[in-house]
């Protein structure tokens, strides 16, 4: 398994980042990595929407579920 960078909740190591092969939460390196990759993917659909006046409600719900699951990442 990897080493991993993780600052993505509140139970990160010392307040800074988990940098073992899992996070304090149990979470694998790999898993860390994806929500990385989501979490910038959310920010790209975020700028497109911006521009919009009205969001679908397909749109909004995979903004509100992506920022849950890598936010709330605590059973």
């Amino acid at each position: 398994m990897d080493q991993m960078f993780c600052f993505q909740c509140e139970q990160t190591a010392g307040c800074t980042a988990c940098t073992g092969a899992t996070g304090t939460c149990g979470k694998p390196s790999d898993t860390a990595r994806l929500q990385d990759r989501l979490t910038g993917a959310l920010i790209r659909l975020a700028g497109v929407a911006a521009d919009k006046t009205e969001l679908s409600n397909q749109v909004y719900d995979t903004l509100v579920d992506g920022l849950f699951v890598t936010v709330t990442n605590v059973d």
